[in-house]
Formats: C-alpha cells, sequence, structure tokens
C-alpha cells in the first residue's frame, strides 16, 4: 500500500487531533473508574472498553485515510471524534454532568429541584474532589480537541470550511 503525501500543516494537525482525542478518552477512562470505585457503581467502568472501541475504530479509520488516500475514512474519523469525543464527553459529560451540575449545586439550588436535573443513582451530589475535577476537566479537554478536529477538517475541506465561516 501507498501512503498518501500529506501537508506538514495537515500532519501536525492529524497528530495533535489522535493526541487531544487521546487525553480525552484517558482522562475520561479514569474518571469513570476512579467513580465506579468510590461510588459503587460498576456500570461506570463501561465507558472504558466502550470509548477504547471508539479510539480503535478512529486510528483505523485514519490509518485507511492516510494509505487509501479515502477522504471517506478522515471524514468518519471526524464525525466519530466529533460526536463521541466532543459531544458526548466534553459537552454532555463534561459540561452538563459536571460543570452545570457543581455550578448549579454550589449557588444553593434546592435539592429537590436539583435532583429533577440529576436524579440518583446516576448523578451523585459533588462531594469528592477529584471525581468532580476530572468530571469538569473533560469539558476544558474536548475543547482543545475540538479546535484541532476543526483544524483537521479545514485542511481537508477548505472550499466547504471557508463557505461555511461565510455565512
Amino acid at each position: 500500500m501507498q501512503q498518501v503525501a500529506l501537508s506538514k500543516k495537515k500532519t501536525s494537525f492529524l497528530k495533535q487531533s489522535v493526541i487531544s482525542n487521546s487525553i480525552v478518552y484517558l482522562l475520561t477512562s479514569f474518571h469513570h473508574y476512579y467513580g465506579a470505585i468510590v461510588y459503587n457503581t460498576p456500570w461506570r467502568k463501561d465507558v472504558i472498553p466502550n470509548g477504547g472501541a471508539v479510539m480503535l475504530i478512529a486510528i483505523i479509520c485514519l490509518l485507511l485515510y492516510r494509505y487509501l488516500n479515502k477522504k471517506a475514512f478522515l471524514l468518519i474519523y471526524i464525525l466519530l471524534s466529533f460526536l463521541v469525543f466532543s459531544l458526548g464527553i466534553g459537552i454532555f459529560e463534561g459540561a452538563y454532568n459536571h460543570l452545570l451540575k457543581d455550578l448549579l449545586y454550589f449557588s444553593g439550588m434546592k435539592l429537590d429541584t436539583w435532583r429533577m436535573l440529576y436524579p440518583a443513582p446516576a448523578y451523585e451530589v459533588p462531594s469528592n474532589l477529584v471525581f468532580e475535577s476530572t468530571g469538569i476537566a473533560q469539558f476544558f479537554v474536548a475543547l482543545i480537541q475540538i479546535y484541532y478536529l476543526r483544524k483537521v477538517y479545514r485542511s481537508a475541506y477548505p472550499k466547504h470550511a471557508n463557505n461555511l465561516s461565510n455565512h
């Protein structure tokens, strides 16, 4: 198989994107494993193999893109990474499940109202600094991941990306 010759810029964006995806995955794996132990919720550990499978598929898509020169594989990588690591982990898990949850709780929202938004056993009252801080960190790491994913998209699809930014 012959590798696609990629520009240094595009290669750099791809590397940074894979690194940031990996950091999001590793952080969420630690966070969920730790939460499973601390809160005796073993179902949280399911994130580790599921996220690992997504990472593996994403990396395979990048390798197929590199060796077969088919942008469809790059697009699958971008969509998979965005849907799972950016939206699923970063926005939903990091921003909603932790950042907003903690802000509402510590701002004095009535517990009954708070529990309607964050029902047990899926949500814990914020009482563990490691669990909450790693949960919130997922959001900020995902912002970096989104930045590099956007760079990958814009370098692969400059005409389409420029049309989107002009509207």
